[in-house]
């Protein structure tokens, strides 16, 4: 079989990340861009140096490491913070991918790139995949997992890519409006059809 490309993405705490637990319980090779993201950002990485120039050093954590809660708290609240971020993170996180792409050269590979239309990444993936669910499954997902305020889980989501058109611009769509079950049976059968 000749390699196949998967980007996987969608809103936050759509389910990217369930579907990605449930590709790597199967035997498909997958990779974060968060996780290459949180790599890129720690010290004494570059993209580290250029944050706290940008942000100053008050985005630190005790552990002298950036701090994504307090940088969360910058970049969400306002766009062009987010947008310099996204400028001095992505090549890394891009680089990243690129590499991770260039070992597998066979089969179903999935990437998981949240802001796959966004950041116009499509070129890196085959077929682009959107996870899927309701704007108040969103919230209250985020809100379970984060502890946020329902405004400030609205800022986050606001942040983003409407779920909406993005599953407009996709491939495939796999909905995750119900439980794990009923998730793992929608996405097999969209691999299936792959």
């Amino acid at each position: 079989m000749k390699r196949l490309i998967l980007g996987i993405t969608g809103g936050i705490a759509s389910g990217k990340t369930t579907v990605m637990r449930i590709l790597a319980g199967r035997g498909i090779p997958t990779i974060s861009s968060d996780d290459l993201a949180h790599a890129c950002i720690r010290r004494p990485r570059p993209a580290y140096r250029a944050i706290l120039r940008r942000f100053g050093r008050g985005v630190r954590g005790r552990n002298g490491q950036i701090s994504r809660k307090k940088l969360g708290e910058i970049v969400f609240a306002k766009p062009n913070e987010r947008k310099a971020l996204e400028r001095i993170v992505h090549p890394c996180v891009i680089k990243g991918l690129k590499k991770f792409v260039g070992r597998h050269h066979k089969g179903v590979v999935a990437l998981d790139i949240p802001l796959l239309f966004e950041s116009r990444l499509q070129g890196l993936v085959d077929k682009t995949v959107v996870v899927y669910c309701t704007r108040s499954q969103q919230i209250t997902r985020l809100r379970r997992r984060t502890g946020l305020s329902r405004g400030q889980a609205l800022q986050r989501i606001r942040a983003q890519m409407p779920l909406a058109q993005k599953r407009r611009k996709a491939d495939i769509v796999i909905l995750n409006t119900g439980d794990r079950t009923a998730l793992i049976r929608v996405l097999i059968k969209s691999l299936q059809r792959l």
